[in-house]
């Protein structure tokens, strides 16, 4: 909602319950990225319906916002359908990654940090509660 149109420019998730988040944020405040946490968090709580579809690649490319990272869109199945996840009310995208059934199936997070990496990317750096020390609200 914040980030409007911000192009995913990589994702990595440890099982450690760790990830890393870059994004296409040029205008970004690093404050109000770590300032996220607790909506992020809400989200969570409202244990929100993800549920998936399918529809032909060219679609996907037609509708603006549906794709969102930068550098690849997610694979096509052989029939030339792309997969896009839906969060119930909240935010529709290609995606061909794995994911909860709902919001609330995952634990509470913590912003950990956020980087500049470069002049246009942002690392948000993210954790699980219970990893590491990470306590909710701690």
């Amino acid at each position: 909602r914040y980030f409007d149109g911000a192009l995913v420019t990589g994702v990595q998730m440890q099982s450690d319950g760790t990830a890393r988040m870059d994004f296409d944020l040029p205008d970004a405040d690093n404050d109000r990225l770590r300032a996220l946490e607790p909506e992020l968090n809400d989200v969570i709580a409202q244990d929100l319906r993800v549920g998936d579809g399918y529809v032909p690649l060219e679609e996907a490319r037609a509708q603006h916002g549906l794709i969102r990272s930068r550098s690849v869109a997610p694979p096509p199945t052989p029939d030339g359908l792309v997969r896009i996840v839906e969060i119930a009310g909240l935010d529709r995208q290609a995606c061909g990654g794995t994911h909860l059934a709902t919001t609330g199936r995952s634990r509470p997070l913590r912003v950990l940090k956020v980087d500049n990496k470069g002049r246009h990317n942002r690392r948000v750096r993210i954790a699980l509660e219970g990893v590491r020390g990470i306590e909710h609200g701690g």
